[in-house]
């Protein structure tokens, strides 16, 4: 995974403040066109080939953020002007989520292995012993790779003393746990919408920036500015994202113009409750294990790959969907629903669901405050109400923290067992199809797409070692059971 740290992740959040500071005075149309060079200035050293290509890519960003499918609806002699019009007057569609920029990607070459010149020719040779397929050999004193031959299984650049072997990966490729990204015949990268689950992994991988999100920002933005009320429901993983406390966000994301501000923490709980009293159930009638049912990127692998699994997910709903309807019961049915959070797939599942306005990123969010000069740390501490009966289920953010809050409502938690999943990548991912015909011999599986869960998603805007320590450290409810040795 590409470090968040890097010149596109600055560019972006650039592009995403002065398309946002337009669209609130009122000159997004009249001056979105003139962005790409005010944003890369004629003296500009380009990092790319050139200038116009620089401003290409950020025209290209400008059309993700405004939720343009780039892949199907690229016009270059459309003016962005156009386009904003558009959205201004109606939504673009949301799904497919992810879409590529043809222009951005640089066709990397194919996943290959290669002998450095750290190579000493030892005399152990482990490198050619240990190749499976007998496509190392010796010249002049060097190790060579037969490509031909090479199925890329790593294991010599596991064996050689002088890590003389470097692994050459296609990043987006690699990044996919369902090999949903590939490279086309003219060797631009182009995604597998039907058997996207959309982690947004390829996305954040990517040096280049050539696969996008189609942001959800707009129609957020336009309720907001249309004064409608809106209730912001902030995920769990909020905190720890901003300098400032939970109540300065609070208080932060009240003065960006939202209506009220909802945890989704407190739809945790219920469904913490809701799979408590499941997994319960399932194990006193000898039903075998169960998923949780939180993680959206999860529920598409499911529901698109591992189908033997949707007999093993938990009925519950996602804390998303619970909040909205808390949401409704507490301010009324008219008010709009808005997940802010770290997942770019909760879109996915507020299409498959409904009851769900919008969702925005904790990096959309961001853009927000930026845009209307708001700081968080300056802000006063807003009132969070009584916090005490689901405090525990904002640890929903972090691995194990799904199962901790779970077990922390079953009678007997020790009778539990437990396997948290921390990411699924493409072993991960093989693995999880074994379970078809050999079922872990646990209770309950939490399953997170992310490593480090939603504390590393793909709209998180800081590491997640960074977000810990802002929150205080990594606390799950309930110590988990890990029951490693039946996976």
């Amino acid at each position: 995974m590409l470090e968040i740290n890097n010149q596109y992740t600055a560019i972006r959040r650039r592009i995403d403040t002065e398309v946002l500071k337009l669209f609130f005075s009122g000159e997004l149309e009249d001056k979105i066109d003139s962005l790409p060079f005010e944003i890369i200035p004629k003296d500009r050293i380009p990092s790319r080939c050139c200038i116009y290509k620089e401003r290409a890519m950020v025209r290209y960003r400008i059309m993700a953020l405004l939720g343009i499918d780039i892949e199907r609806f690229d016009d270059e002699e459309k003016p962005l002007k156009a386009y904003a019009k558009e959205v201004l007057e109606n939504n673009p569609p949301v799904l497919p989520l992810l879409t590529t920029i043809s222009t951005g990607c640089y066709g990397c070459p194919p996943d290959q292995y290669r002998i450095s010149d750290a190579c000493r020719g030892c005399f152990a040779r482990p490198c050619m012993a240990n190749c499976p397929k007998d496509a190392i050999s010796f010249i002049n004193g060097q190790a060579h790779i037969n490509e031909e031959r090479c199925i890329r299984c790593g294991k010599c650049m596991d064996v050689c003393p002088f890590h003389a072997v470097v692994h050459i990966p296609v990043p987006c490729e690699e990044a996919c746990p369902v090999g949903a990204v590939k490279k086309n015949e003219k060797g631009v990268v182009e995604i597998d919408h039907k058997n996207c689950i959309s982690c947004g992994r390829c996305s954040r991988s990517c040096p280049f920036g050539a696969i996008a999100e189609k942001s959800g920002l707009f129609p957020v933005v336009k309720m907001i500015k249309n004064q409608e009320k809106v209730i912001a429901m902030i995920a769990p993983a909020i905190e720890g994202q901003y300098p400032g406390t939970l109540s300065q966000i609070k208080s932060a994301i009240l003065k960006a113009g939202f209506a009220d501000v909802i945890e989704v923490a407190e739809g945790a709980e219920v469904t913490a409750i809701h799979e408590a009293e499941e997994v319960q159930h399932k194990k006193a009638n000898g039903e075998g294990y169960m998923t949780t049912s939180c993680c959206p990127a999860y529920m598409e692998l499911v529901n698109k790959h591992l189908t033997f699994l949707k007999e093993r997910y938990s009925d519950a709903y996602s804390p998303m969907i619970y909040t909205a309807k808390l949401a409704r019961e507490k301010f009324g049915d008219d008010v709009k629903c808005v997940f802010i959070g770290p997942c770019l797939a909760k879109r996915v599942e507020a299409v498959r669901k409904g009851g769900v306005d919008g969702v925005i990123t904790f990096s959309e969010l961001a853009a927000i405050f930026m845009a209307k000069g708001i700081d968080v740390r300056e802000e006063e501490a807003a009132d969070l109400g009584d916090t005490t009966k689901f405090a525990d289920c904002r640890e929903f953010a972090a691995s194990t923290g799904v199962a901790g809050c779970v077990l922390s409502r079953v009678e007997d938690p020790a009778s539990i067992r437990t396997q948290p999943i921390n990411g699924v990548d493409k072993k991960m991912f093989r693995l999880m199809k074994t379970w078809e015909k050999r079922a872990p011999e646990v209770d309950l599986i939490e399953v997170m797409c992310c490593e480090e869960g939603c504390l590393n998603g793909p709209g998180t805007i800081v590491k997640p070692m960074v977000a810990k320590k802002l929150r205080g450290g990594n606390k799950a409810a309930t110590p988990v059971k890990s029951v490693k040795s039946s996976i």
